[in-house]
């Protein structure tokens, strides 16, 4: 049963994510709650790809400028 508290969480947490699910993720996840959580890792994981990417780009010339 979920209660007030608990639609409350999972507003925020869908907030968070922007109130939106790629669409294979919704496809694959039964549950709100497991579809937010794969949501959470997957901008993660593109979170980690840009940094490595934007590191490759600028890489120790941000470091070097800011001494």
């Amino acid at each position: 049963m979920t209660t007030v508290g608990d639609n409350e969480r999972i507003a925020q947490a869908l907030e968070l994510l922007g109130n939106q699910f790629d669409p294979e993720i919704e496809e694959s996840f039964e549950t709100i709650s497991e579809r937010i959580l794969a949501q959470a890792l997957e901008n993660v994981e593109l979170a980690e790809r840009r940094l490595r990417k934007i590191q490759e780009l600028v890489g120790d010339v941000a470091l070097a400028g800011s001494n």
